[in-house]
């Protein structure tokens, strides 16, 4: 007989609790997830239903059919707030309470009477021990939610690949900034000033997980997933110190581009691994390293605004197209070097024209170091 673990042994406690949830629920005449929103409501007096949509997981829609149902077998009611007229507050009813909890009553006289046998100090180390698995299963049903649907667990959003075939991440930043350019030693130089830096960070996920995995420092932003879109959007505060620093990781199992709005700080990007369709930075970026994969057909990497530091690596054969407008005051393609270049440049890597799987990178408003090379 095989021994049961206690990963076992949890699994079956949660299988039987959810079964007896289901029988007090048919007992009560109401669904599962009624009574599942009942027990929210009356942990947390007078939440409003966008709160307990919050708690549950579900949609504004979903809750206003679980409290019409509650509401009709008088379960809850819904009464206006007396300090806001426009909020909504929902309140048990105490005789339904009284009779929900009449009938998890055997339910837990029989838990309880399985604990005779323990002895004092096991059965006084009982509520803690339940408290911290109960903590544990929370926070694992809260990431789990989150996966499946979107959402933020702590300071980490994590987005679902859902029926996507292809991928976008979208960033506005709406950071404060200012481009500045002049000469110095007679080479042409760029900077981006912020009031708060704005770290970007991109590596490749797990192709069987989420479709992106964003970890936050700093001011949260808005948060948006649609259809394989990701959409991070700070909101512009123009005294606020606070550095902003976001690491992502894409899903490799599907195509990437990414869009960037309102300029960077640094931006770190390692895609070897992570099929790529293109990359818009808008507004500037002081320091960008990134290391690309084979692309599928032609890739355009966009960079406008201004940019101090530039680094660029590709599969080796892989040919790229480069065009520098605004100058460029020290240039490294492959083997070419161009120093204090205050004119347009346009370069390519030979066959260029002849091969479908290329690059094309198109830089804009002037960059101090660009440098652009084989791996």
């Amino acid at each position: 007989m095989t021994m049961s673990t206690p990963a076992d042994a949890v699994r079956r406690l949660i299988a039987r609790s959810i079964a007896a949830h289901e029988a007090v629920a048919a007992t009560l005449g109401i669904n599962p997830t009624d009574l599942r929103c009942l027990q929210l409501i009356a942990e947390e007096p007078d939440l409003t239903p966008s709160r307990l949509a919050e708690l549950s997981g579900l949609t504004s829609g979903a809750v206003t059919g679980v409290l019409d149902r509650l509401e009709r077998e008088r379960f809850v009611r819904r009464d206006a707030d007396p300090d806001d007229r426009r909020r909504v507050l929902v309140r048990v009813d105490a005789k339904r309470m009284a009779e929900m909890a009449a009938a998890y009553r055997p339910l837990l006289d029989s838990a309880v009477a399985t604990t005779e046998a323990w002895g004092e100090a096991a059965r006084a180390r009982l509520p803690k021990q339940l408290d911290g698995l109960g903590a544990a299963l929370a926070a694992e049903t809260e990431r789990l939610w989150a996966s499946a649907r979107g959402g933020m667990v702590g300071n980490t959003y994590l987005a679902p690949v859902g029926d996507a075939r292809r991928a976008r991440l979208s960033i506005v930043t709406s950071a404060p900034r200012v481009n500045l350019g002049g000469a110095a030693l007679g080479q042409q130089v760029r900077m981006v000033a912020e009031t708060a830096a704005t770290r970007l960070t991109l590596v490749a996920g797990d192709p069987h997980a989420e479709l992106v995995r964003a970890d936050f420092v700093g001011p949260p932003p808005d948060m948006r997933t649609a259809d394989g879109a990701v959409t991070i959007r700070y909101r512009r505060r123009m005294i606020d110190p606070r550095s902003r620093e976001i690491r992502a990781a894409l899903n490799p199992s599907l195509p990437w581009s990414v869009e960037i709005d309102g300029g960077l700080t640094d931006l770190d990007a390692d895609l070897q691994a992570v099929p790529f369709a293109g990359l818009a930075v808008r507004g500037g970026v002081n320091h960008l390293t990134l290391r690309l994969p084979r692309p599928d057909g032609t890739v355009r990497l966009s960079i406008e605004g201004g940019s101090s530091r530039v680094r660029i690596a590709r599969p080796t054969g892989i040919p790229v197209a480069i065009a520098a407008r605004g100058g460029v005051a020290r240039l490294r393609f492959d083997d070419q070097r161009v120093d204090a270049s205050g004119s347009d440049l346009a370069l390519r890597s030979p066959g260029f024209a002849t091969t479908p799987d290329r690059y094309e990178l198109d830089v804009r408003g002037g960059v101090s170091d660009l440098e652009v090379r084989e791996e």
